[in-house]
């Protein structure tokens, strides 16, 4: 009787907390995610056929993780547009949570919390979490960071975790454009890779090799198949001109300009011209590359730089790559920053709790008026929306 009491005792927090985050996760990526806009956008209606049988996903296997989840839904015998937007709603679940455990591991728990609250409610991430369509896989850069960090983090379990890392890079192989991210992160890491493979058993190498084939073989035989899904896999356009290659400056200007000034998205995924960014969180993101480029030169600094730098790239070449490959990174950059900002306060008051706890309530109150902002952005203002309400038109079944 009194363990059981003991372990009430001590359970009661957690299971708490998990009710908590729950119940809050639902609310912003599941509750009314059939009645919030008038219908569905033609793109919802493609991702939804496209993910219908094992035939459509083996013949066209590009994004075939999300048309996956589709197709599981379908099985399930829910046969209605809206098992898009739950399958975008699932993976975005997955990105907070590795997005909490990547800035945990770097920054410690509060940061961790403060920036991941700002990531979760961020309008970006709710545009493409909440919309029926394969973009959300396009934050896979979570999974390759946090597969990696994991990896690094736990050398005693090497041989297991190195399973776990080879299967995020192959279901992200799948992904338009995450291949160049992955090639990325493999030239960062690189040499500690080639000391873990030199270290490791025959058997190992070999289990290793044979589970690679098998990810990469299904696109492999597509391809061959249907050589213009190479294009879509890396993220190009499928017709390369010397007019598209004109533009490319123009996009990374726009993109640039996207995050934190003004926008020129469609209607799809942004209100009017707002951008990606407000003012504070703008701020902290700067703070945070500055931190990064002068005060920590690090793997971690060349692993966001190098990936920040490759998504603005491949989102303005034209293709299917869009500026959702960069919304985590930017709030990593954020976290960065708000790292670095609550740091030098407490240098500055080591001593005083006044000070202390009045720099913690500043950081309180401008997370709240950011969430505040986003929140209204996407669930008031986009909504409502003339052209907003022009794209997603289309009824439900």
């Amino acid at each position: 009787m009194k363990s059981m009491s003991r372990f009430f005792s001590q359970a009661w927090r957690p299971a708490l907390l998990v009710v908590s985050l729950g119940l809050i996760a639902y609310l912003l990526y599941f509750h009314h995610l059939n009645s919030l806009l008038p219908g569905y956008a033609p793109t919802e209606v493609s991702s939804y056929h496209a993910g219908q049988t094992w035939h459509e996903i083996v013949h066209n296997p590009v994004n075939a993780p999300y048309k996956l989840i589709v197709l599981a839904l379908a099985v399930t015998g829910h046969h209605q547009l809206i098992i898009t937007r739950i399958a975008a709603a699932l993976c975005s679940v997955l990105a907070v949570i590795v997005f909490f455990l990547i800035t945990r591991s770097w920054y410690g728990y509060r940061i961790g919390f403060f920036s991941t609250v700002l990531f979760a409610t961020s309008a970006g991430l709710l545009h493409v979490a909440r919309l029926g369509s394969p973009q959300i896989l396009q934050m896979g850069i979570l999974m390759l960071i946090g597969a990696l960090l994991w990896h690094r983090r736990s050398p005693g379990l090497h041989p297991y975790l190195t399973y776990l890392v080879i299967i995020v890079f192959g279901t992200l192989l799948y992904v338009p454009g995450m291949v160049w991210f992955e090639l990325v992160v493999a030239l960062v890491v690189y040499k500690s890779a080639l000391r873990h493979w030199l270290r490791s058993s025959l058997v190992q190498r070999i289990s290793w090799s044979a589970l690679i084939a098998l990810f990469a073989a299904p696109l492999v035989f597509a391809i061959a198949q249907q050589p213009h899904l190479a294009a879509s896999i890396l993220g190009l356009p499928a017709h390369i001109t010397v007019q598209t290659l004109s533009h490319i400056p123009r996009n990374l200007l726009d993109s640039l300009l996207s995050i934190g000034v003004r926008s020129n998205g469609t209607s799809l995924l942004w209100v009017g011209h707002s951008p990606l960014l407000n003012v504070m969180e703008l701020i902290l993101g700067a703070l945070g590359a500055y931190y990064y480029v002068y005060q920590e030169r690090s793997l971690r600094s060349l692993l966001l730089a190098g990936t920040s730098i490759l998504g603005l790239l491949l989102a303005s070449l034209g293709g299917n790559v869009t500026l959702a490959c960069i919304i985590p990174l930017v709030y990593l950059l954020i976290a960065g920053g708000l790292n670095h900002f609550l740091g030098e306060w407490l240098a500055v008051f080591p001593r005083n709790p006044i000070a202390r706890g009045t720099g913690l309530v500043i950081i309180g109150i401008m997370l709240f008026f950011s969430v505040f902002y986003q929140i209204r952005s996407y669930f008031i203002a986009w909504p409502h929306n003339t052209e907003t309400r022009q794209t997603f038109r289309l009824p439900p079944s």
